[in-house]
Order: structure tokens, then C-alpha cells, then sequence
């Protein structure tokens, strides 16, 4: 591909054919779990390697994203940059991947993958810029967050809306929520919803009962989140509680 440059950051993250990119003076191969970030603005070329088949995912972020990650760690109203191209840290790479993988779900936990995963890539390759600036007032607001959650477990609230009524960025959201309740955003709404479907199921109704009712997409999903958070099958809880349920019947 010829040189040309993006408005925003380009992160390129390989699971298979390398790819060759000349980037201001760095000449350089992304390889497998290995990614490529390319700063806003920033000239550059790319060519296929040996392997014609590449396997590789893309983000295009907005320079206005990578600065909201930057504020919550560091303060300040810059952007960032980043120390090298080549990002060949195994383990941020590797939750890059899972964040663009969830993001085809359009679910509350991509959204908040793709956060917590630029976090840690910002944390770990790239130095803040721009003036200080203070967040303040975001630990009494985030019990706002956490009433909608409650309210509103069974529906699918995206972290903008929650961000916005915290006042704060979602980047900064996750960390003070974790910080006060122990858990993200995700995964308090997946355990009230787990909640609520194990009040369906005791009540004797079925498993796709439950997982409509909690707000899961199918029985598939419903089971994956319960055996996280309970370490049991829907199906093995529900003949568990009925099962104790007719002996205390007994007694």
C-alpha cells in the first residue's frame, strides 16, 4: 500500500502473515500475537510478507478516544505517544484481540474490553501529553451508575450512557466503580441478571424463562454467564433448589 496517513490511530493487531510497514524512520514486520500502532496523522506504507494470507484485526480510534484513556490514567487534555510502533507485549495484545472479538456482540462487556484494553496499552507503551486536569466529584456519582444497573438489569446499557451520568469518561467510570464496588460495570450487571434468573428458576419455570427474563440473548448465554458466576449449569441450580425444596417439604 502506498504512503499515505489517517486522521486517527491505527492499531493492527496479527494472529497470522506478517506484514512489512515502513513507518517515519522505523522499518518493521508485525508477527503473529504481535501489534502495530500508528499515530494519528502519521505517514506510512505497508507491504505483504511471505505469507499471502494475512489473518489480522484492525481498530481505527479516534484521536479523541486515545485522549479520554489517557485523562483516566494521567489527567490531562493531550493525546499520547507512543513509545514505539511495534507492541510485542503477549498479554496486551492478546486482550486487544478478545476486546475487537467482542465488540461483535455490541454488548456492554466489548465496550468495556476495548477500555480496559486501552488502558493497559497506553500504560504500559505510551507517554501522556498535554496540561494536567482533575477529575473530581466521580465516587459520590457512580452510585447513580450502579442504580441504573440494578433498575435496568435486564436491558443492554451501553457504557456511554453510563459514563454520562457518572459525568466522567468511560474509561474513568470502570476503574472508580471498580475501585468502590469491587467489580466493573459488566460484571455487576451480569451478576444482578444472574440473580434475577436464579429467581425465575426457582420459581420452577424454564431456562429460557430465566434467560429471557434476566435480559440474556439465549440459553447459550445465559448458561456461560451462570456457570462464571455460580459454577454450576442453570439446569443443575434449578433441579439443585427444587430437589432441596421437596425434602424441606418432607420434614
Amino acid at each position: 500500500m502506498p504512503t499515505h496517513a489517517h486522521a486517527g490511530f491505527q492499531l493492527t493487531l496479527y494472529a497470522g502473515g506478517p506484514r512489512r510497514f515502513k513507518i517515519g524512520p522505523h522499518d518493521l514486520a508485525g508477527a503473529p500475537r504481535t501489534s502495530i500502532i500508528i499515530q494519528a496523522g502519521e505517514p506510512h506504507s505497508s507491504v505483504p510478507v511471505a505469507d499471502p494470507v494475512l489473518a489480522l484485526r484492525t481498530f481505527y480510534l479516534e484521536e479523541s478516544t486515545i485522549a479520554e484513556a489517557a485523562a483516566s490514567l494521567w489527567g490531562g487534555k493531550g493525546t499520547v505517544a507512543f513509545r514505539n510502533p511495534l507492541i510485542d507485549d503477549a498479554e496486551t495484545v492478546m486482550r486487544l484481540q478478545a476486546a475487537h472479538r467482542a465488540l461483535d456482540h455490541g454488548s456492554l462487556e466489548g465496550e468495556e474490553k476495548v477500555c480496559v484494553a486501552l488502558q493497559r496499552l497506553l500504560r504500559r507503551s505510551a507517554t501522556p501529553t498535554g496540561p494536567p486536569r482533575r477529575i473530581t466529584g466521580a465516587d459520590a456519582r457512580v452510585a447513580t451508575v450502579r442504580e441504573i444497573l440494578d433498575d435496568r438489569a435486564a436491558e443492554n446499557v451501553g457504557l456511554d450512557e453510563l459514563a454520562a451520568a457518572a459525568r466522567v469518561s468511560r474509561f474513568h467510570l470502570i476503574r472508580v466503580f471498580q475501585r468502590r464496588y469491587g467489580m466493573t460495570p459488566f460484571a455487576y450487571q451480569r451478576n444482578r441478571r444472574i440473580e434475577k434468573a436464579r429467581a425465575v428458576l426457582r420459581s420452577g419455570k424454564s431456562i429460557a424463562d430465566a434467560a429471557a427474563a434476566a435480559g440474556f440473548s439465549d440459553q447459550s448465554h445465559l448458561g456461560r454467564s451462570f456457570r462464571a458466576v455460580m459454577g454450576s449449569t442453570p439446569g443443575e441450580y434449578r433441579e439443585s433448589y427444587l430437589r432441596e425444596s421437596y425434602f424441606r417439604a418432607l420434614r
